[in-house]
């Protein structure tokens, strides 16, 4: 059978509405009869050069007048008796405002200082989702109390999916938090006294200095090189400070996404060993790297915390993450969660379960990183001749800024051209008075490619113009 194409420029509107008036009006005019099956999403979107997502919001408004039905792992057909015409019953109408989810974002500014995972057909991931999760019975259940430490079916799932990452841990040994920055914040609170010293890298994400600030906690600045933290300058900061706790991400580096060697790793674990250091282990990225090094928690488990989240491998709006660590420690980081927030809410998690059990979260880390590595490749493309760091797995890059920008002054002018980037400002855990010249550039925000394609442009036309002169005040 020839694939049903719709002329959309026959049609008012947006895409997605033009798609969804095609289909009605190929509905009264027989053209597809009750029972025809709809061309694949990604297929339509390929042959009208539109994204997913427009397709699936076209197929979904024309669901909602009535004219189709999706059915799981079959596709999307028109209903028996559909003709196109909308129901006089005001109980079932459905208005645009009501029909659609915005997508938070400010006008006219290309996102690109948020490493936030998207895809285009996330629409059909989730409707699906749910709609499966809609049949199971006890549903109120979700909406109630869980454990504190987390619903059991929920730690052994998170306990398999951590598995991918070469940490094989009990459930037991697991607690479910809403997402790495409140795991963080239970570590740090259960682990320190207020005004403790905590070792960190000498860049280290933002959310890091948020949980010191709130316990509060001193941050020191542990020297890095190509592979991440030194060996040399941890003892050296072990034995100044008196520290017992190091902050480390060794897996895809936030924001230089620097990996560090299966050597370094265990430097790092001999330093931890004889300084008595208990080592946070951030591996929030680790699940995109298809051959990673061997986790911390892997080598050194006695004294190893390790963090990671759905946030970066499936979708950080889940807000789902967990602590795996010794069982020694479970009580006390329980009684911390269970002081900020009582427990995290069930619904989430069951998803992402439900996303681990069926498959789903595979399929979306293998489809991530096949979107990273093509992001990253644009990205070495456009700043070609500059000095990039940067990983195919990685969902950000760091840019070297030629002289005479300044991190700050090149952030506050890629805004005023519509493109939103972090300073490296953001990652500095002191105050040192001249901070590198680099800047971190996200490369997943925006589920169009050619949307952060686009960023990136206007970026290396700023790079290459130089900083604006600055006139003298009369």
């Amino acid at each position: 059978m020839t694939m049903w194409i719709p002329k959309l420029d026959l049609f008012p509107g947006p895409r997605y509405q033009a798609l969804a008036a095609a289909i009605e009006a190929a509905v009264q005019a027989g053209e597809l009869p009750p029972g025809a099956k709809l061309p694949p999403q990604r297929n339509l979107a390929w042959k009208l050069g539109v994204t997913v997502g427009t397709v699936s919001r076209g197929y979904m408004l024309a669901e909602q007048k009535g004219l189709l039905s999706g059915e799981v792992g079959r596709g999307t057909f028109v209903k028996t008796g559909a003709n196109g015409s909308f129901s006089n019953d005001s109980s079932h109408a459905i208005s645009l405002d009501e029909a659609e989810i915005p997508r938070l974002a400010t006008p006219g500014v290309i996102e690109l200082s948020r490493n936030e995972p998207t895809l285009p057909d996330y629409d059909d991931i989730l409707r699906r989702s749910l709609q499966k999760l809609s049949q199971r019975r006890g549903l109120q259940n979700l909406l109630g109390y869980s454990q504190t430490l987390g619903d059991p079916a929920h730690r052994a799932a998170a306990a398999q999916w951590i598995a991918r990452t070469g940490l094989e841990v009990a459930p037991e040994q697991i607690i479910a938090t809403a997402g790495a920055q409140q795991a963080l914040a239970v570590v740090i609170t259960a682990m320190t006294m207020p005004n403790e010293t905590m070792l960190v890298e000498s860049l280290t994400y933002g959310g890091v200095h948020e949980n010191a600030q709130q316990r509060p906690v001193r941050l020191e600045a542990v020297a890095m090189d190509d592979e991440g933290m030194r060996p040399d300058s941890l003892a050296e900061a072990a034995r100044r400070t008196g520290s017992r706790l190091v902050l480390i991400q060794p897996t895809i580096h936030n924001p230089t996404t620097v990996m560090m060697s299966e050597e370094r790793r265990a430097e790092i674990v001999a330093v931890a060993r004889k300084h008595d250091l208990t080592i946070i282990e951030d591996d929030v990225y680790g699940f995109l790297v298809r051959e990673r090094p061997t986790p911390l928690a892997v080598l050194a488990p006695e004294r190893t915390i390790n963090i990671t989240s759905a946030s970066k491998c499936m979708a950080p709006g889940l807000r789902v993450g967990w602590i795996a660590a010794p069982l020694a420690l479970i009580e006390r980081f329980a009684d911390a969660l269970h002081a900020m927030a009582v427990n995290n809410p069930r619904l989430n998690q069951e998803i992402v379960r439900q996303w681990i059990e069926d498959g789903t979260a595979a399929s979306l880390v293998e489809r991530l990183r096949e979107e990273s590595a093509i992001r990253n490749a644009i990205a070495t493309e456009t700043f070609e001749g500059l000095t990039l760091k940067s990983h195919p797995a990685s969902l950000h890059c760091y840019l070297e800024l030629p002289s005479p920008w300044r991190p700050n002054e090149f952030t506050n002018q890629a805004l005023g051209q519509g493109v939103r980037i972090a300073s490296c400002t953001s990652f500095v855990p002191d105050n040192r008075p001249n901070p590198p010249p680099w800047v971190r550039v996200s490369l997943a925000p925006s589920p169009d490619r050619a949307e952060v394609a686009e960023g990136l442009r206007r970026l290396r036309v700023l790079l290459e113009r130089g900083p604006e002169a600055r006139r003298a005040v009369v």
